[in-house]
């Protein structure tokens, strides 16, 4: 049974995650969908709005098959450790044969192409100091127009070459909204612009009935509903605001030397957070004191996160090496299918507390800060704030 593998981050889950299982499983002729999934903190470096238990649910519920966690260490990190970790534990699953990614252009050979090319270091550099996004300036750098999917794509190629040369990958066109667009699109909106309507349906101000509309329109049934619940409880969505306290804390604890040991911290950043700490009352202002044209605000964020969890570079680098691996199961359509990853797996794999025992150091360390970035996202919810501890979560099964 052929079976196809997925990068993601659902936060939360839309109609355009659904079409994308829907199409990466026609396009690779595959039976089945695995999906890593970013746990509790996403790559732009903010927790995730609903935690990875609820929004492994809502895939499964959406065509996923089985759902696993991208490490919090790696969900956190740049695009390439993002996309060497998420192609790492697709390929130690002994289950995938395929990887499918969402691309703005859905041209397989251009994506391709892109990955084996080599972009002016000095230029892109250049490009990247004006100001310029950095998909923006790989794609100049290189002389190929690219998206943001089709950047990650471009990573998630050159880990398979290096990872498991073998793979099959094929990209997905992306349907409906662009990446960063802001508004409400009918049926496939961006999740950027779903999240912003959701933020503000919880902040209490006024819900329009264009609003209603179009989050009617863009969300599953299955997870507008869930959302709403959930509001109701208070625990959603969890946002960086609802941690600035916490970071604050944190990089006022921390010393010079812990503060340049962050990942991606270079040229004297490591002084901005420190003067922007001090000066700043939560953790948008701290943002805007370190913002600069050389660096991008998911960059700063990703960085700001890793500070309040602990993760230094030592950890990220580490982390991203296959004796780091392994694979916690979320959630699977059938117990027979998690038999077979437990038959197939290179990696150790994660169902039931006793296999974290089990667990080699490397993979243990990575997997104690996906263990705590659990219970820190939780801060960042509106109003209940309590959690239980990641381990103790049952394994979805949708038989």
């Amino acid at each position: 049974m052929k079976t196809v593998g997925i990068i993601a981050e659902y936060n939360p889950f839309h109609n355009g995650h659904s079409y994308h299982i829907a199409e990466a499983k026609r396009l690779t002729g595959a039976e089945r969908a695995v999906v890593v999934m970013s746990g509790s903190f996403v790559q732009r470096g903010e927790p995730a709005c609903a935690d990875k238990f609820t929004r492994a649910e809502w895939a499964l519920r959406g065509g996923a098959d089985m759902v696993v966690e991208l490490p919090d260490a790696l969900a956190l990190s740049c695009a390439e450790r993002f996309a060497l970790g998420g192609v790492g534990i697709l390929a130690g699953t002994g289950l995938v044969e395929a990887i499918a990614f969402g691309s703005e252009s859905g041209d397989t050979e251009t994506v391709l192409g892109a990955s084996e090319a080599s972009a002016d270091p000095a230029l892109l550099s250049k490009l990247l100091g004006e100001g310029l996004p950095y998909p923006a300036a790989l794609s100049a750098a290189l002389g190929i127009k690219l998206g943001p999917n089709d950047i990650l794509g471009v990573e998630y190629a050159r880990a398979a070459r290096t990872i498991c040369p073998g793979m099959e990958l094929r990209a997905v066109r992306r349907s409906g909204s662009g990446h960063s667009d802001s508004e409400l699109g009918g049926e496939f909106s961006s999740a950027g612009a779903i999240r912003g309507a959701l933020a503000r349906c919880a902040g209490q101000t006024r819900m329009t009935p264009a609003v209603f509309d179009g989050l009617v329109r863009a969300l599953p049934r299955s997870v507008l509903d869930g959302v709403a619940g959930m509001m109701r409880k208070g625990v959603f969505p969890a946002t960086l605001a609802g941690l600035s306290d916490a970071a604050l804390y944190r990089v006022r604890a921390m010393s010079d030397e812990e503060l340049r040991a962050l990942p991606e911290i270079s040229e004297g950043l490591e002084n901005l957070f420190r003067e922007g700490a001090l000066v700043s009352s939560d953790a948008d202002e701290l943002l805007a004191h370190v913002k600069s044209k050389r660096y991008t605000m998911a960059r700063l964020k990703r960085s700001l996160m890793c500070a309040l969890l602990g993760i230094d570079e030592r950890i990220q680098s580490e982390a991203v090496k296959k004796e780091a691996l392994y694979i916690r199961v979320l959630g699977v359509s059938s117990r027979a299918m998690l038999s077979e990853l437990r038959g197939k797996a290179s990696l150790p794999v994660i169902v039931r507390s006793s296999d974290r025992d089990t667990l080699p150091a490397a993979a243990a360390e990575s997997e104690r800060v996906s263990a705590l970035a659990h219970r820190i996202r939780a801060l960042g919810q509106p109003y209940d704030r309590s959690c239980t501890e990641d381990i103790s979560h049952r394994l979805i099964v949708r038989e």
